[in-house]
């Protein structure tokens, strides 16, 4: 019996996404696919998620550092990259209108395939800095209130 690669399904998620191929993004997921962003702790549909990415992101590209595999099992580290050109819906359904910024944010992503295909990720990244990428967060810092008078 053929053992299957799982690490291959997940390049070659990858690789639809930076070429904005969602029939073949699809192609590589169960259906009922979900993710589960962990910074915001929200889950949904796996497809609507790279949908949204892709849309608030049209030339976003994915640059994998590394993948390691162990069973059903795939982590994967990288570097998305684009310019916020698009809306992107965020946490809680709010759309975000495009800020036409830069965008780069490195991330972890937990995958776990059923029959050769992805049923579920689970992604960490650092929530603040893209907010603050997409100039709706605040800087490494700064503070929203000004300090306490000191008391003599």
């Amino acid at each position: 019996m053929a053992t299957l690669d799982n690490t291959a399904v997940v390049r070659e998620f990858y690789r639809a996404f930076n070429a904005k191929d969602l029939e073949l993004l699809r192609s590589t997921m169960h259906p009922d696919a979900i993710v589960q962003s962990i910074p915001f702790d929200e889950t949904e549909k796996l497809i609507d998620h790279c949908e949204s990415w892709a849309a608030a992101l049209p030339d976003g590209q994915v640059d994998v550092t590394h993948l390691l595999g162990q069973g059903d099992f795939v982590i994967a580290e990288f570097t998305g990259r684009g310019t916020h050109t698009g809306p992107f819906t965020g946490p809680g359904g709010v759309t975000i209108p495009a800020s036409h910024r830069p965008i780069e944010l490195r991330f972890i992503e937990v995958f776990e395939l059923r029959d050769g295909k992805i049923a579920e990720v689970r992604q960490y990244y650092d929530a603040l800095s893209l907010m603050t990428q997409l100039g709706i967060g605040a800087r490494p810092g700064q503070s929203e209130a000004p300090a306490p008078e000191a008391r003599h």
